[in-house]
């Protein structure tokens, strides 16, 4: 009886721990199916941050590439609108301009400007030559007529004879010198944002049909759409002075000079007149083709003493200051107006206007070109400008002193 309750308790015992170990591995499986479905599912989330970061580091990088590829389009773009905007030709700093000004009358001249030194978008200063030729410049005169006992005979035509006059005369008028031709040297300087430059020149001038010269030297200064300039001039040589004796046959009179004295002395005198000028000038922001200027000026005149002995009289010429202001209008690519008035203490006041065919084209003008631009400033438009200055001036006496006795006058 006691084995067979062993046996019975064996058996027992097998079952429970075989329902155990059954028991046991069906929850080991389940937990082994859980762990795997868990482990998938950590996979797929982390596949897809995964794929998330890299699609949004793609998307950047194609962003930055496409970002930089603008930058660097917009870039390009700008470089070759500047370079534009800075590039000329010999034509296009060629201008013949005519005219006429008050007391002066016509004048015609062709000038141009050439740069000595590369220059391109790039450049922060050039060396440039600007010279041109043509009928203009003044000579400003003052002639005085008197004889002994203020009484002088000029001729007149109609009757082949000498007027005789009772009281001497003086006139001043003003006209053109004639064929006059300058060459120059200038440098320009741009500042390191473009916004300004300063410059200085040096000319020379020379009145052929007077053998007269003159040097002068400039200074420039353009910032934002102001500009300002400042000349000197200084002729060269002496004053000329030239004294002659004419004598006048009897025939020449109306009345018998039974052998008395008649001669008349001409006197001449000459210089080329000394003097500076400062000018300032303004330009708008869209309406680049027009340019407004006002210029005040002196110069030292020519005195001379005369050569009576009755009337002691100096007679001078120049030493005169005054202004002008005006405006030039660019009203196509290749036409410029110049209009304005000038206002002087003794000499040429009056209205003034040129019309300027430039042979290339100029970037702004009020038909058919540009009004404004913001791709280069107003001073680096510009460094390519001619040189404003004023004309070659020269100061003439004439003077003639009559000495005419009958002998009846005795």
């Amino acid at each position: 009886s006691e084995r067979l309750e062993k046996v019975l308790t064996n058996q027992t015992y097998n079952k429970n721990e075989i329902k155990m170990n059954i028991h046991l591995r069906t929850t080991y499986r389940g937990r082994m199916r859980d762990m795997k479905r868990i482990l998938v599912v950590k996979a797929m989330v982390l596949g897809a941050i995964a794929c998330s970061i890299s699609a949004i580091g793609f998307a950047a990088g194609v962003e930055s590439t496409h970002i930089q590829d603008a930058t660097n389009t917009q870039q390009n773009i700008q470089g070759t609108e500047k370079h534009d905007a800075v590039q000329s030709n010999w034509m296009d700093r060629t201008d013949i301009k005519v005219g006429t000004q008050s007391k002066v009358g016509t004048q015609v001249s062709i000038e141009t400007l050439q740069p000595l030194t590369h220059y391109d978008e790039n450049s922060k200063s050039v060396l440039f030559v600007q010279g041109g030729i043509g009928r203009g410049g003044q000579e400003h005169s003052v002639s005085y007529y008197h004889g002994y006992h203020e009484i002088w005979y000029p001729y007149n035509p109609v009757t082949g004879k000498g007027d005789q006059r009772y009281m001497a005369e003086k006139y001043e008028h003003t006209k053109s010198l004639g064929t006059v031709a300058n060459v120059g040297l200038g440098y320009r300087h741009l500042s390191k944002n473009e916004h300004a430059y300063v410059g200085v020149n040096a000319f020379v001038d020379r009145a052929f049909s007077e053998n007269a010269n003159r040097v002068s030297g400039g200074l420039e200064y353009v910032s934002g759409l102001n500009e300002v300039r400042a000349n000197v001039y200084r002729g060269l040589g002496s004053v000329k002075s030239q004294s002659d004796m004419i004598h006048l046959p009897p025939s020449y009179f109306t009345f018998n000079l039974a052998g008395g004295p008649a001669y008349y002395m001409p006197h001449t005198s000459q210089k080329v007149l000394s003097g500076y000028d400062v000018s300032y000038a303004r330009t708008f922001k869209n309406a680049r083709w027009a340019r407004v200027h006002a210029t005040v000026y002196h110069w030292n005149g020519l005195s001379v003493p005369n050569h009576s002995n009755a009337l002691l009289k100096t007679l001078e010429i120049g030493n005169s200051h005054g202004w002008n202001v005006g405006t030039t209008l660019q009203v196509t690519p290749h036409v410029s107006l110049d209009l304005g008035y000038t206002a002087d203490s003794k000499d040429t006041s009056g209205a003034y206007g040129f019309v300027k065919y430039t042979l290339g084209t100029s970037k702004f003008a009020w038909h058919g070109g540009k009004h404004s631009d913001d791709t280069i400033t107003n001073a680096l438009a510009r460094m390519l400008d001619k040189v404003d200055r004023s004309p070659m001036t020269i100061g003439h006496t004439y003077e003639e002193d009559w000495y005419v006795r009958p002998n009846d006058h005795l």
